[in-house]
């Protein structure tokens, strides 16, 4: 018989992984089952991945048990795409009997979690569901009322949200080549964008259109952030679409880009000045904005809090008399912003195979009227990953300044 191990997300022994992650923090956390609702999380369990997500009326649920392997409920129209992309053999379907379709062995996710309970060699008295902060619930509410209303007999629901992201925080080398491989799509985007730029001529939506035809020419299959700022009654802003406006002669364009390819995501920040020679000032901040993250990735070290990391980030920014606005990156896999925050109050353990975007940037504004005072932004982010002795980039690492002389 012909393999159709091409269809699979990822290969069989990285699902066992992910598996085996997700088992081990149920297992620390006292919990019995965990109950995924969230596109990524569903993937990241089963390798499971559809469009069919984008419609909020047919919910997609997984059931992880601490032992054993794990289930998925959907609809049965659903059911190839599962048994093509996922390694996940227990699979509920519900649908119209008049239609013929297939085997219907769950009418709701309450009769396909009961199911799936009874095959299990141990009782179950605790789910976990995404419920924390980074986390999200993804189908309408009223199912999961629902569903934990008809079950309160039986089951306690309860805060699931570090099973998952304690799984999904370390990465595998496969994940991480993902990451890898996103970023350098990423970065070669933005570049050679940058050169297409043209003063009086060339709008923001021309530079967004730009980056993104050349990430999905290279692989990316979904783009989760694109932003463009350019100019002065927008440089104090911080996560704006692209508009109709024309970037003009002596202005900074600063670009914040993410990519997913196969699920994983890139995350970066260029700033290029449109003109051949820019201010001396323009230059020594951009410096400082690059520098800063320098200094986070000598601090990225196995056994150093991220707290530590944050303080190297927003030290090098006070030493260099900047007023500190945000904070300085966070991890980065299945979605662009995950578990765990570089923060100044984060107690996470910086350990191998962490990925991060490390973050920060300049800004000068008047405190007496408050950030909608920036008067310009230089910011840098880089993508690093965590190993035994330390930490190295996994895109770039970018330069401080582009100008229209580098191209």
């Amino acid at each position: 018989m012909e393999s159709k191990e091409w269809l699979k997300s990822f290969s069989k022994e990285e699902y066992r992984k992910h598996i085996q992650k997700i088992q081990e923090q149920l297992e620390k956390e006292g919990l019995d089952v965990m109950l995924l609702s969230a596109p990524e999380n569903i993937f990241y369990a089963t390798g499971y991945r559809s469009w069919y997500a984008s419609s909020l009326f047919r919910p997609v649920f997984v059931f992880v048990p601490k032992e054993g392997e794990p289930a998925i409920y959907l609809r049965i129209l659903e059911r190839t795409t599962v048994e093509n992309t996922s390694w996940c053999k227990n699979i509920y379907c519900s649908g119209s009997e008049e239609r013929h379709l297939g085997n219907l062995n769950a009418k709701d996710p309450e009769e396909a979690l009961r199911k799936f309970i009874s095959t299990l060699e141990y009782p179950v008295k605790t789910i976990g569901i995404e419920e924390g902060d980074g986390l999200h619930y993804f189908w309408p509410l009223h199912i999961l009322k629902e569903l934990i209303s008809k079950m309160s007999d039986c089951l306690e629901f309860v805060d699931g949200s570090r099973v998952i992201q304690k799984a999904r925080m370390i990465k595998t080398e496969w994940e991480i080549s993902k990451i890898e491989e996103a970023c350098k799509v990423t970065e070669e985007a933005i570049v050679d964008t940058f050169a297409t730029i043209r003063a009086g001529i060339t709008t923001e939506k021309d530079i967004a259109k730009g980056i993104a035809s050349r990430m999905t020419a290279k692989g990316v299959d979904r783009i989760s952030y694109l932003t463009v700022n350019s100019g002065k009654d927008k440089y104090h802003t911080f996560n704006s679409y692209a508009t109709d406006r024309v970037v003009q002669e002596g202005e900074i364009v600063l670009v914040d880009i993410s990519g997913h390819i196969d699920g994983y995501a890139s995350d970066l920040t260029r700033v290029m000045y449109v003109g051949i020679q820019p201010p001396q000032k323009y230059v020594e901040m951009a410096n400082v904005a690059k520098e800063c993250i320098h200094a986070g990735i000598k601090k990225l070290v196995p056994g150093t809090k991220l707290s530590e990391v944050s303080d190297a980030i927003e030290g090098y920014l006070k030493n260099a008399r900047c007023q500190v606005l945000h904070t300085s990156g966070h991890s980065v896999g299945l979605t662009v912003t995950e578990y765990p925050n570089i923060t100044g109050d984060s107690e996470e353990i910086v350990q191998p195979g962490m990925v991060f975007a490390l973050e920060n940037g300049v800004y000068p504004f008047d405190e007496t009227i408050g950030a909608s005072s920036i008067e310009i932004s230089f910011r840098m982010e880089d993508e690093a990953v965590v190993t035994e002795t330390g930490a190295r980039w996994l895109s770039g690492p970018g330069k401080a300044l582009y100008t229209m002389d580098d191209f």
